[in-house]
Protein backbone atom coordinates (compact mmCIF):
# COMPACT_ATOMS: atom_id res chain seq x y z
CA UNK A 1 0.00 0.00 0.00
CA UNK A 2 2.45 2.60 -1.19
CA UNK A 3 0.52 5.60 -2.45
CA UNK A 4 1.28 9.29 -2.89
CA UNK A 5 -2.34 10.35 -2.56
CA UNK A 6 -5.49 8.33 -2.09
CA UNK A 7 -8.78 10.20 -2.15
CA UNK A 8 -11.12 8.71 0.43
CA UNK A 9 -14.47 9.18 -1.27
CA UNK A 10 -17.63 7.10 -1.09
CA UNK A 11 -15.90 3.83 -0.27
CA UNK A 12 -18.14 0.78 -0.25
CA UNK A 13 -18.38 -1.02 3.04
CA UNK A 14 -15.50 -3.46 3.21
CA UNK A 15 -16.94 -5.64 5.93
CA UNK A 16 -18.53 -8.06 3.48
CA UNK A 17 -21.43 -10.38 4.26
CA UNK A 18 -22.45 -10.88 7.84
CA UNK A 19 -22.13 -14.01 9.91
CA UNK A 20 -25.74 -14.32 10.99
CA UNK A 21 -26.07 -17.83 9.60
CA UNK A 22 -22.68 -19.08 10.83
CA UNK A 23 -21.58 -20.19 14.27
CA UNK A 24 -19.52 -17.44 15.87
CA UNK A 25 -17.18 -17.05 18.83
CA UNK A 26 -17.49 -13.61 20.45
CA UNK A 27 -14.31 -11.60 20.90
CA UNK A 28 -12.53 -12.29 24.19
CA UNK A 29 -11.58 -8.65 24.83
CA UNK A 30 -12.21 -5.13 23.45
CA UNK A 31 -10.71 -4.52 20.03
CA UNK A 32 -7.66 -2.27 20.15
CA UNK A 33 -5.41 -0.69 17.53
CA UNK A 34 -1.91 0.63 18.28
CA UNK A 35 0.35 2.38 15.80
CA UNK A 36 3.87 3.69 15.34
CA UNK A 37 5.33 6.06 12.78
CA UNK A 38 8.72 5.85 11.05
CA UNK A 39 9.85 8.54 8.60
CA UNK A 40 12.29 7.80 5.78
CA UNK A 41 13.53 9.68 2.74
CA UNK A 42 10.91 10.03 0.05
CA UNK A 43 10.98 9.85 -3.73
CA UNK A 44 12.63 13.29 -3.90
CA UNK A 45 14.07 15.93 -1.57
CA UNK A 46 10.66 17.51 -0.98
CA UNK A 47 8.92 14.41 0.37
CA UNK A 48 9.23 11.84 3.14
CA UNK A 49 8.14 8.22 3.05
CA UNK A 50 5.89 7.64 6.05
CA UNK A 51 5.50 4.10 7.32
CA UNK A 52 2.52 3.59 9.63
CA UNK A 53 2.98 0.36 11.55
CA UNK A 54 -0.14 -0.97 13.27
CA UNK A 55 -1.06 -3.85 15.57
CA UNK A 56 -4.57 -5.14 16.28
CA UNK A 57 -5.24 -7.70 19.00
CA UNK A 58 -6.58 -10.92 17.50
CA UNK A 59 -8.54 -11.65 20.68
CA UNK A 60 -10.54 -8.48 19.98
CA UNK A 61 -12.02 -9.95 16.78
CA UNK A 62 -15.22 -12.03 16.50
CA UNK A 63 -14.63 -15.38 14.75
CA UNK A 64 -17.03 -17.18 12.40
CA UNK A 65 -16.74 -20.86 11.52
CA UNK A 66 -16.03 -22.00 7.99
CA UNK A 67 -14.82 -25.22 6.36
CA UNK A 68 -11.14 -24.48 7.19
CA UNK A 69 -11.59 -23.39 10.79
CA UNK A 70 -12.47 -20.01 12.24
CA UNK A 71 -12.11 -16.68 10.45
CA UNK A 72 -12.58 -13.06 11.43
CA UNK A 73 -11.26 -9.71 10.34
CA UNK A 74 -10.72 -6.15 11.44
CA UNK A 75 -11.69 -3.37 9.06
CA UNK A 76 -9.08 -0.61 9.18
CA UNK A 77 -9.59 2.97 7.99
CA UNK A 78 -6.71 5.44 7.90
CA UNK A 79 -6.92 9.15 7.11
CA UNK A 80 -4.43 11.98 7.17
CA UNK A 81 -5.43 15.63 7.20
CA UNK A 82 -3.58 18.92 6.97
CA UNK A 83 -5.81 21.49 8.64
CA UNK A 84 -9.26 20.57 7.28
CA UNK A 85 -8.01 19.13 3.99
CA UNK A 86 -7.86 15.39 3.43
CA UNK A 87 -4.30 14.47 2.33
CA UNK A 88 -4.66 10.69 2.12
CA UNK A 89 -6.94 7.86 3.12
CA UNK A 90 -7.59 4.17 2.63
CA UNK A 91 -9.60 1.25 3.99
CA UNK A 92 -8.85 -2.48 4.04
CA UNK A 93 -9.47 -5.75 5.90
CA UNK A 94 -6.94 -7.40 8.19
CA UNK A 95 -7.84 -11.12 8.28
CA UNK A 96 -7.65 -13.32 11.37
CA UNK A 97 -7.66 -17.10 11.00
CA UNK A 98 -7.64 -19.75 13.73
CA UNK A 99 -7.54 -23.39 12.75
CA UNK A 100 -8.39 -24.74 16.18
CA UNK A 101 -9.71 -22.44 18.91
CA UNK A 102 -8.59 -24.84 21.63
CA UNK A 103 -4.96 -24.46 20.58
CA UNK A 104 -5.06 -20.80 19.68
CA UNK A 105 -2.41 -18.66 21.35
CA UNK A 106 -3.80 -15.82 23.44
CA UNK A 107 -2.34 -12.34 23.15
CA UNK A 108 -1.34 -12.55 19.47
CA UNK A 109 -1.37 -9.35 17.42
CA UNK A 110 -2.17 -8.83 13.74
CA UNK A 111 0.61 -6.54 12.49
CA UNK A 112 0.72 -4.56 9.27
CA UNK A 113 2.21 -1.52 7.55
CA UNK A 114 0.77 1.31 5.46
CA UNK A 115 3.04 3.59 3.41
CA UNK A 116 2.42 7.06 2.02
CA UNK A 117 4.60 9.79 0.50
CA UNK A 118 3.98 13.20 2.06
CA UNK A 119 5.29 16.71 1.57
CA UNK A 120 6.51 18.83 4.48
CA UNK A 121 3.79 19.91 6.88
CA UNK A 122 1.84 19.22 10.04
CA UNK A 123 -0.69 16.44 9.56
CA UNK A 124 -3.21 14.76 11.84
CA UNK A 125 -3.32 10.98 11.47
CA UNK A 126 -6.35 8.91 12.46
CA UNK A 127 -6.57 5.12 12.34
CA UNK A 128 -9.84 3.35 13.18
CA UNK A 129 -10.60 -0.35 13.30
CA UNK A 130 -13.86 -2.24 13.74
CA UNK A 131 -14.77 -5.90 14.22
CA UNK A 132 -16.03 -7.26 10.88
CA UNK A 133 -18.69 -9.50 12.43
CA UNK A 134 -19.61 -7.05 15.21
CA UNK A 135 -19.27 -3.58 13.60
CA UNK A 136 -20.36 -1.73 16.73
CA UNK A 137 -17.09 -2.79 18.39
CA UNK A 138 -14.52 -0.17 17.36
CA UNK A 139 -11.34 1.56 18.47
CA UNK A 140 -9.41 4.50 17.05
CA UNK A 141 -6.16 6.40 17.57
CA UNK A 142 -5.43 10.01 16.59
CA UNK A 143 -1.90 11.43 16.65
CA UNK A 144 -0.02 14.47 15.36
CA UNK A 145 2.17 13.67 12.36
CA UNK A 146 4.82 16.32 11.66
CA UNK A 147 6.59 15.65 8.36
CA UNK A 148 10.04 17.08 7.70
CA UNK A 149 11.93 15.49 4.77
CA UNK A 150 15.56 14.62 5.59
CA UNK A 151 17.99 17.40 4.61
CA UNK A 152 19.74 16.92 1.27
CA UNK A 153 22.91 18.89 2.03
CA UNK A 154 24.37 16.91 4.94
CA UNK A 155 24.53 13.44 6.44
CA UNK A 156 21.16 12.48 7.88
CA UNK A 157 19.40 9.57 9.59
CA UNK A 158 15.85 8.30 9.32
CA UNK A 159 13.70 7.52 12.31
CA UNK A 160 14.56 4.36 14.24
CA UNK A 161 12.16 1.49 13.62
CA UNK A 162 11.92 -1.10 16.39
CA UNK A 163 11.36 -4.60 15.05
CA UNK A 164 10.38 -8.03 16.35
CA UNK A 165 12.65 -9.64 13.75
CA UNK A 166 14.88 -8.68 10.82
CA UNK A 167 16.01 -11.23 8.26
CA UNK A 168 16.60 -11.63 4.54
CA UNK A 169 13.27 -11.18 2.86
CA UNK A 170 11.27 -11.79 -0.28
CA UNK A 171 9.77 -8.95 -2.29
CA UNK A 172 6.30 -10.45 -1.85
CA UNK A 173 6.35 -9.67 1.87
CA UNK A 174 4.53 -6.47 2.91
CA UNK A 175 7.45 -5.83 5.27
CA UNK A 176 10.15 -6.05 2.59
CA UNK A 177 12.65 -3.20 2.13
CA UNK A 178 16.28 -3.08 1.05
CA UNK A 179 16.50 -6.91 0.72
CA UNK A 180 15.25 -7.35 4.31
CA UNK A 181 11.99 -8.39 5.92
CA UNK A 182 11.49 -6.05 8.89
CA UNK A 183 8.59 -7.14 11.12
CA UNK A 184 7.70 -4.09 13.26
CA UNK A 185 7.39 -4.19 17.02
CA UNK A 186 4.53 -1.73 17.37
CA UNK A 187 4.88 0.17 20.62
CA UNK A 188 8.50 -0.87 21.20
CA UNK A 189 7.70 -3.22 24.12
CA UNK A 190 9.96 -6.23 24.68
CA UNK A 191 9.98 -9.01 27.28
CA UNK A 192 12.96 -10.94 28.61
CA UNK A 193 12.65 -13.65 25.94
CA UNK A 194 12.85 -11.26 23.00
CA UNK A 195 15.65 -9.65 21.03
CA UNK A 196 15.39 -5.92 20.35
CA UNK A 197 16.00 -5.35 16.63
CA UNK A 198 16.43 -1.88 15.15
CA UNK A 199 16.37 -0.65 11.57
CA UNK A 200 17.21 2.80 10.19
CA UNK A 201 18.71 4.41 7.11
CA UNK A 202 21.60 6.83 6.59
CA UNK A 203 21.58 9.36 3.76
CA UNK A 204 24.03 11.69 1.97
CA UNK A 205 27.12 9.77 3.07
CA UNK A 206 29.04 10.95 -0.01
CA UNK A 207 28.11 14.60 0.50
CA UNK A 208 31.23 16.78 0.28
CA UNK A 209 34.75 15.44 -0.18
CA UNK A 210 35.15 13.30 2.96
CA UNK A 211 35.34 9.60 2.07
CA UNK A 212 36.92 8.37 5.30
CA UNK A 213 35.39 5.66 7.46
CA UNK A 214 32.70 6.58 9.96
CA UNK A 215 31.39 4.99 13.15
CA UNK A 216 27.79 4.00 13.82
CA UNK A 217 27.32 4.23 17.60
CA UNK A 218 24.33 2.62 19.33
CA UNK A 219 23.70 3.62 22.96
CA UNK A 220 20.92 2.58 25.34
CA UNK A 221 20.16 4.91 28.27
CA UNK A 222 18.00 4.18 31.27
CA UNK A 223 15.31 6.51 32.63
CA UNK A 224 17.80 8.93 34.22
CA UNK A 225 20.21 8.99 31.30
CA UNK A 226 22.69 6.40 32.55
CA UNK A 227 24.50 4.58 29.73
CA UNK A 228 23.52 0.89 29.82
CA UNK A 229 24.58 -0.50 26.43
CA UNK A 230 27.15 0.94 24.04
CA UNK A 231 28.20 -0.51 20.70
CA UNK A 232 30.46 1.04 18.04
CA UNK A 233 30.69 -0.29 14.52
CA UNK A 234 33.11 1.10 11.95
CA UNK A 235 31.70 1.46 8.46
CA UNK A 236 33.00 2.54 5.06
CA UNK A 237 31.44 5.12 2.76
CA UNK A 238 30.78 2.85 -0.17
CA UNK A 239 27.46 4.36 -1.28
CA UNK A 240 25.38 7.50 -0.92
CA UNK A 241 23.02 5.76 1.51
CA UNK A 242 23.24 2.79 3.87
CA UNK A 243 21.00 0.54 5.92
CA UNK A 244 21.86 0.28 9.62
CA UNK A 245 20.67 -2.81 11.50
CA UNK A 246 21.48 -3.78 15.08
CA UNK A 247 20.16 -6.03 17.84
CA UNK A 248 20.60 -6.77 21.53
CA UNK A 249 18.78 -9.10 23.96
CA UNK A 250 16.17 -7.58 26.26
CA UNK A 251 16.97 -10.25 28.89
CA UNK A 252 19.79 -8.09 30.32
CA UNK A 253 17.55 -5.07 30.93
CA UNK A 254 15.30 -4.57 33.94
CA UNK A 255 11.67 -3.56 33.51
CA UNK A 256 11.53 0.11 32.65
CA UNK A 257 11.70 2.85 30.03
CA UNK A 258 14.82 3.21 27.92
CA UNK A 259 16.10 5.55 25.24
CA UNK A 260 18.04 4.27 22.25
CA UNK A 261 20.30 6.73 20.42
CA UNK A 262 22.05 5.98 17.13
CA UNK A 263 24.66 8.49 15.98
CA UNK A 264 27.11 8.66 13.09
CA UNK A 265 30.57 9.98 13.96
CA UNK A 266 33.43 10.93 11.66
CA UNK A 267 37.08 10.04 12.31
CA UNK A 268 37.41 13.08 14.60
CA UNK A 269 34.49 11.80 16.74
CA UNK A 270 32.25 14.63 15.58
CA UNK A 271 28.56 13.69 15.42
CA UNK A 272 27.32 13.99 11.84
CA UNK A 273 23.74 12.81 12.49
CA UNK A 274 21.68 11.42 15.33
CA UNK A 275 18.35 9.66 15.76
CA UNK A 276 16.70 8.60 19.01
CA UNK A 277 13.62 6.79 20.25
CA UNK A 278 12.34 5.32 23.50
CA UNK A 279 11.36 1.70 24.10
CA UNK A 280 10.10 -0.39 27.00
CA UNK A 281 11.11 -3.64 28.68
CA UNK A 282 8.99 -5.91 30.87
CA UNK A 283 11.38 -8.37 32.49
CA UNK A 284 9.87 -10.77 35.06
CA UNK A 285 13.29 -12.21 35.91
CA UNK A 286 15.17 -9.01 36.80
CA UNK A 287 12.28 -6.95 38.13
CA UNK A 288 11.79 -3.17 37.93
CA UNK A 289 14.57 -0.65 37.34
CA UNK A 290 15.04 1.08 40.72
CA UNK A 291 15.31 4.49 39.04
CA UNK A 292 11.64 4.21 38.08
CA UNK A 293 10.65 3.65 41.70
CA UNK A 294 12.58 6.67 42.94
CA UNK A 295 11.58 9.13 40.23
CA UNK A 296 7.87 8.40 39.91
CA UNK A 297 6.02 11.12 38.02
CA UNK A 298 9.15 13.27 37.78
CA UNK A 299 10.65 10.90 35.19
CA UNK A 300 11.98 13.04 32.33
CA UNK A 301 10.72 12.60 28.82
CA UNK A 302 12.87 10.16 26.86
CA UNK A 303 14.05 12.85 24.48
CA UNK A 304 15.51 14.85 27.40
CA UNK A 305 17.06 11.92 29.24
CA UNK A 306 19.85 11.80 26.63
CA UNK A 307 20.48 15.55 26.35
CA UNK A 308 23.35 17.42 27.96
CA UNK A 309 22.97 20.93 29.37
CA UNK A 310 23.86 22.85 26.17
CA UNK A 311 21.19 20.88 24.27
CA UNK A 312 18.63 21.55 27.00
CA UNK A 313 19.40 25.27 26.90
CA UNK A 314 19.03 25.18 23.11
CA UNK A 315 15.62 23.48 23.43
CA UNK A 316 14.60 26.17 25.91
CA UNK A 317 15.60 28.93 23.48
CA UNK A 318 13.70 27.23 20.67
CA UNK A 319 10.57 26.97 22.85
CA UNK A 320 10.40 30.76 23.36
CA UNK A 321 7.10 31.14 21.47
CA UNK A 322 5.45 28.42 23.55
CA UNK A 323 6.58 29.63 26.99
CA UNK A 324 4.86 32.08 29.28
CA UNK A 325 6.91 34.86 30.86
CA UNK A 326 6.77 33.00 34.17
CA UNK A 327 8.12 29.80 32.60
CA UNK A 328 10.94 31.68 30.90
CA UNK A 329 11.90 33.34 34.18
CA UNK A 330 11.80 30.05 36.09
CA UNK A 331 14.08 28.23 33.68
CA UNK A 332 16.67 31.02 33.70
CA UNK A 333 17.07 30.56 37.46
CA UNK A 334 17.72 26.80 37.20
CA UNK A 335 21.12 25.19 37.57
CA UNK A 336 21.95 21.52 37.13
CA UNK A 337 21.30 18.91 34.48
CA UNK A 338 18.58 16.85 36.21
CA UNK A 339 16.62 19.95 37.26
CA UNK A 340 16.54 21.30 33.72
CA UNK A 341 15.55 17.91 32.31
CA UNK A 342 12.65 17.73 34.74
CA UNK A 343 11.53 21.33 34.06
CA UNK A 344 11.36 20.86 30.28
CA UNK A 345 9.69 17.47 30.65
CA UNK A 346 7.02 18.88 32.95
CA UNK A 347 6.55 21.86 30.63
CA UNK A 348 5.62 19.69 27.65
CA UNK A 349 3.56 17.27 29.77
CA UNK A 350 1.28 20.23 30.50
CA UNK A 351 0.66 20.57 26.76
CA UNK A 352 -1.49 18.24 24.61
CA UNK A 353 0.09 14.93 23.52
CA UNK A 354 2.33 15.40 20.51
CA UNK A 355 2.66 19.16 21.02
CA UNK A 356 6.44 19.08 21.42
CA UNK A 357 6.94 16.98 18.28
CA UNK A 358 4.83 19.36 16.19
CA UNK A 359 6.48 22.45 17.64
CA UNK A 360 10.06 21.20 17.21
CA UNK A 361 9.36 20.04 13.64
CA UNK A 362 8.31 23.61 12.87
CA UNK A 363 11.47 24.95 14.52
CA UNK A 364 13.58 22.62 12.39
CA UNK A 365 11.86 23.85 9.24
CA UNK A 366 12.30 27.49 10.29
CA UNK A 367 16.01 27.01 10.97
CA UNK A 368 16.52 25.27 7.62
CA UNK A 369 14.47 27.71 5.54
CA UNK A 370 14.75 31.17 7.13
CA UNK A 371 18.19 31.33 8.70
CA UNK A 372 20.58 34.12 7.74
CA UNK A 373 24.25 34.63 8.46
CA UNK A 374 24.68 34.73 12.22
CA UNK A 375 21.02 34.16 13.11
CA UNK A 376 18.98 30.97 13.33
CA UNK A 377 15.77 30.88 11.35
CA UNK A 378 13.50 30.48 14.39
CA UNK A 379 14.43 34.03 15.46
CA UNK A 380 13.34 35.58 12.15
CA UNK A 381 9.89 37.03 11.54
CA UNK A 382 8.99 34.34 9.02
CA UNK A 383 10.35 31.69 11.37
CA UNK A 384 8.23 32.96 14.26
CA UNK A 385 5.06 33.06 12.19
CA UNK A 386 5.70 29.55 10.83
CA UNK A 387 6.32 28.15 14.33
CA UNK A 388 3.33 29.84 15.94
CA UNK A 389 0.75 29.38 13.18
CA UNK A 390 2.14 26.45 11.17
CA UNK A 391 2.63 26.13 7.40
CA UNK A 392 0.65 28.75 5.44
CA UNK A 393 -2.02 27.61 3.01
CA UNK A 394 -0.52 29.81 0.29
CA UNK A 395 2.67 31.82 -0.22
CA UNK A 396 2.75 34.57 -2.86
CA UNK A 397 6.41 35.30 -3.61
CA UNK A 398 7.80 38.40 -5.36
CA UNK A 399 11.58 37.91 -5.22
CA UNK A 400 12.91 40.09 -8.04
CA UNK A 401 10.40 42.50 -9.55
CA UNK A 402 11.85 45.67 -11.06
CA UNK A 403 9.73 48.18 -9.17
CA UNK A 404 9.59 46.61 -5.70
CA UNK A 405 11.85 45.11 -3.12
CA UNK A 406 11.45 41.35 -2.54
CA UNK A 407 8.31 40.57 -0.56
CA UNK A 408 6.07 37.65 0.36
CA UNK A 409 2.40 37.33 1.29
CA UNK A 410 1.46 34.34 3.46
CA UNK A 411 -2.20 33.35 3.67
CA UNK A 412 -3.89 31.22 6.34
CA UNK A 413 -7.45 30.29 5.42
CA UNK A 414 -8.49 28.68 8.72
CA UNK A 415 -7.38 31.34 11.23
CA UNK A 416 -9.92 34.03 12.22
CA UNK A 417 -11.81 33.46 8.97
CA UNK A 418 -8.68 34.02 6.89
CA UNK A 419 -5.60 36.13 7.63
CA UNK A 420 -2.45 37.20 5.80
CA UNK A 421 1.09 38.09 6.83
CA UNK A 422 3.17 40.46 4.66
CA UNK A 423 6.97 40.31 4.73
CA UNK A 424 9.40 42.67 2.99
CA UNK A 425 13.16 42.44 2.51
CA UNK A 426 13.77 46.10 3.25
CA UNK A 427 17.59 45.84 3.10
CA UNK A 428 19.22 43.83 0.34
CA UNK A 429 20.65 40.55 1.61
CA UNK A 430 18.88 40.78 4.97
CA UNK A 431 15.94 38.77 6.26
CA UNK A 432 12.32 39.47 5.40
CA UNK A 433 10.57 41.64 8.01
CA UNK A 434 6.93 41.37 9.01
CA UNK A 435 5.39 44.75 8.09
CA UNK A 436 1.68 43.94 8.22
CA UNK A 437 -0.83 41.29 9.18
CA UNK A 438 -4.61 41.08 9.28
CA UNK A 439 -4.37 38.82 12.36
CA UNK A 440 -5.92 40.72 15.26
CA UNK A 441 -2.93 40.11 17.55
CA UNK A 442 -0.20 41.02 15.06
CA UNK A 443 1.31 44.19 13.61
CA UNK A 444 -1.14 46.02 11.34
CA UNK A 445 -0.27 48.64 8.71
CA UNK A 446 -2.65 49.02 5.77
CA UNK A 447 -0.01 51.05 3.92
CA UNK A 448 2.59 48.30 4.17
CA UNK A 449 3.37 48.33 0.44
CA UNK A 450 5.26 51.58 0.95
CA UNK A 451 8.04 49.48 2.53
CA UNK A 452 8.27 47.40 -0.63
CA UNK A 453 8.57 50.36 -2.99
CA UNK A 454 12.01 50.88 -4.51
CA UNK A 455 13.48 54.25 -3.53
CA UNK A 456 14.67 56.49 -6.35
Amino acid sequence: MNRSLIVLAALAAAAGPGAADAQTIPAREPIHVALDISRFRGADDSTALIEIHYAINRDGVTLAQDSAGWDGAAQVTVTGRMHDTLAFGDRWLVPAHVGDTAGAVRGMNMVGVFQVQLHRGDYTLKMQCLDRFAPSRTDSTVIALPVVPPPADRVALSDIEFAASIRQGAKESPFYKNTLEVIPNVGGLYNETQVCFIYLEAYNLLQGTDRSDYTARTVVYDAVGKEIVTRDRDRKRVAESAVLVDQFPAAKLKSGTYSLVVSLEDTAKRVMARSSRKFFVFNRSLGVDSTLLSLGSSLPLAVYSTMEEPELDRDFRWARYELSEAEQGQYKQLTGLDVKRKFLSDLWRRRPPGAREVYMARVEHANESFGTLGREGYRSDRGRVYIVYGPPDDIERHPNESDTKPYEIWTYNNIQGGVEFDFVQRIQGSDYELVNSTHRNELHDSNWMQYAQQSN
